[in-house]
């Protein structure tokens, strides 16, 4: 049952792609996942209260999406666009230098006016610092990096028998502000209700 309602919950929003083409099906499905999400998400009224403002899905380092999204692109959630950022990952700061200070304050900025943030492979190694960075700014935080919601991340991407599924992090979730409906809750194969001692010193 559940498998069928996965397959309903991603089916219309994933383009046909080739049968070799496994690492762009993979994608195609997780970001058909994170459009559906939106659905399912409710966030805050400061940030979401401004009907002409839309929503923003950031991804953040080496983005594995490709073309993914152009499915999504004219398609509207909750009555709002959906807008695709792309952020390099976060950088080291430079005291000694107020441009480049300036340049990644507004990129934190940036991030932070996300309302889902995608955190890629490749931000691995700054995971925690890229999770608390946005932490207190009403963030969906998505990955597919082992250890996820172990780190204080809301949704993680796992691979089983050769097909998407997601697990949730129902404290960080809360810790965010961000409210996630129980249909959704239903779907995840895994959901973590209590912080990890590690995301409790943070």
């Amino acid at each position: 049952m559940i498998v069928l309602a996965l397959a309903l919950f991603v089916t219309p929003f994933v383009p046909k792609v080739r049968a070799d083409s496994t690492v762009s099906r993979e994608y195609q499905v997780k970001a058909a996942f994170l459009y559906n999400f939106m659905n399912f998400v409710d966030w805050p009224e400061e940030k979401s209260s401004d009907s002409n403002e839309p929503i923003i899905v950031g991804i953040i380092g080496s983005d594995p999406f490709g073309g993914a999204f152009e499915p999504v692109k004219n398609k509207k959630v909750k009555g709002k666009n959906v807008v695709i950022r792309r952020f390099e990952g976060l950088k080291e700061q430079k005291e000694s230098d107020e441009k480049d200070q300036e340049e990644l304050n507004q990129e934190v900025e940036a991030i932070r006016e996300c309302h889902v943030l995608f955190i890629c492979r490749s931000e691995e190694k700054k995971l925690k610092k890229t999770i608390n960075l946005v932490k207190e700014n009403n963030v969906l935080t998505v990955s597919d990096i082992e250890g996820f919601l172990e780190a204080g991340g809301i949704i993680n991407f796992v691979m089983e028998d050769q097909k998407v599924r997601f697990e949730i992090n129902v404290t960080a979730a809360k810790r965010a502000k961000v409210k996630i409906r129980s249909q959704l809750l239903r779907l995840a194969k895994r959901v973590v209700e209590e912080e990890s001692s590690d995301e409790a010193k943070n």
